[in-house]
């Protein structure tokens, strides 16, 4: 858990958050830290729940690109920069996750859940409004997410990157709002239509989530 916590905590460098609170307010910057809360809760969740190949799974999705990252660096015209500190801890940690990971795959070879929760009136809310405000392909993303989440048989986690990713859509259609109405300029109604929305999946997966947690369920 200290690792899993230290890994977090560098990812999303709590640490200069903490060094310069309180930060300049904004509404994608209060956004941006409630997003942040839901996805520190999940990894923590699965593991306090033992889902380890779930927690380490998605903390090696944080730092898949530290290899490519890493490489790149190496044959630019600076490569020094490949040896650099953070990029030096990224390419740790991605190994380190790809190692548990593999692991777990190959080792404990974990049993399957049925994916029954994902047929649930507040998944087929979201996906639905998901595709029709970003598209095919970021959907399809997010979808892939929440089945690995639930194959590893954890609902709190596969609710929990739905409601990440709305509240990420519900404070820039608020910003774009509070733009609009400071500068005096008409109103896009697709902002309003994507907040009010967003907002409602959000409660429906908000109370489901809530269900999963208040059950102990994982």
């Amino acid at each position: 858990m200290i690792v899993i916590i230290f890994i977090l905590f560098w990812h999303f460098n709590i640490w200069g958050f903490i060094e310069n609170f309180p930060p300049t307010f904004s509404l994608l910057t209060v956004g941006s830290y409630l997003s942040l809360l839901i996805l520190v809760f999940a990894v923590i969740w699965a593991q306090i729940k033992s889902k380890v190949l779930l927690s380490h799974g998605i903390l090696f999705y944080f730092f898949a690109s530290a290899l490519s990252v890493f490489v790149s660096n190496l044959f630019s015209n600076s490569p020094t920069d490949a040896f650099n500190g953070r990029g030096l801890i990224d390419l740790v940690i991605m190994a380190y996750t790809l190692g548990v990971v593999s692991a777990y795959i190959l080792y404990d070879r974990p049993k399957t859940s049925k994916l029954n929760a994902l047929m649930t009136l507040p998944f087929l809310i979201f996906f639905g409004l998901y595709y029709l405000v970003v598209g095919f392909y970021s959907s399809l993303m997010v979808f892939l997410i929440v089945i690995v989440a639930l194959i590893l048989g954890s609902k709190v986690v596969a609710l929990s990157y739905p409601m990440y990713v709305l509240i990420g859509m519900i404070f820039s259609a608020l910003h774009f709002i509070f733009q609009a109405f400071s500068n005096n300029s008409a109103q896009n109604l697709n902002h309003w239509l994507v907040m009010i929305t967003s907002i409602i999946s959000f409660i429906l997966l908000t109370l489901e989530f809530l269900k999963a947690v208040k059950s102990n369920k994982s």
